[in-house]
């Protein structure tokens, strides 16, 4: 089941908490908006990073070949052992010949590079809530996390030398808790 995203300035009958709005609308580092959000220390696990197909709606939002590959890379942010966001990125190949250095990026967070850099720009937010049981990303059926959840997450491309980056990240269960609790 494919994910139905709404572009970021359309968002105004969704129902989101003021926090969480707040979070996915930043333009900024979602590991900074966390560190904001939690006096715990938010690390950063990578899931899986190879050379793949992307989904059907991720290849025509990048403007790839839906049979070519991109070389993605999902990760866990966690905070007390938990996870707390999952993100995906895929990167094509052409992307990569201007960004060499993010196909061996590791356990550093994709942000560090995207946001010191003033020649990449972020494109426009696009927000989605999708329970648990409908999300299509393999990592995330891994965790103990009850399937009528529902999951707020947001999707945008930076444009890296005029060449796209998909970055996609889901608010999890705790990270949602953490949020909420946060005073408005």
């Amino acid at each position: 089941m494919a994910i139905k995203w709404k572009d970021a300035s359309f968002i105004g009958n969704i129902p989101l908490s003021g926090n969480i709005r707040k979070c996915l609308l930043d333009t900024g580092s979602l590991i900074k908006h966390l560190e904001y959000s939690s006096s715990n220390k938010i690390l950063l696990s990578v899931e899986a990073q190879s050379w793949r197909k992307p989904h059907p709606d991720e290849s025509k939002l990048l403007a790839v070949r839906s049979s070519g590959y991109s070389l993605i890379r999902e990760i866990f942010l966690t905070c007390n052992n938990l996870p707390w966001v999952y993100a995906r990125t895929i990167i094509p190949p052409h992307t990569l010949l201007g960004a060499k250095r993010l196909a061996y990026w590791g356990k550093q967070p994709l942000g560090d590079y995207l946001f010191s850099n003033k020649l990449i720009y972020r494109g426009n937010i696009e927000i989605a809530g999708v329970k648990t049981s409908n999300i299509p990303y393999e990592p995330i059926y891994n965790l103990d996390i009850d399937e009528d959840n529902l999951l707020w997450g947001r999707r945008s491309i930076f444009n890296i030398r005029n060449q796209p980056l998909l970055l996609i990240e889901f608010l999890l269960p705790e990270a949602i808790k953490c949020i909420n609790s946060l005073k408005k």
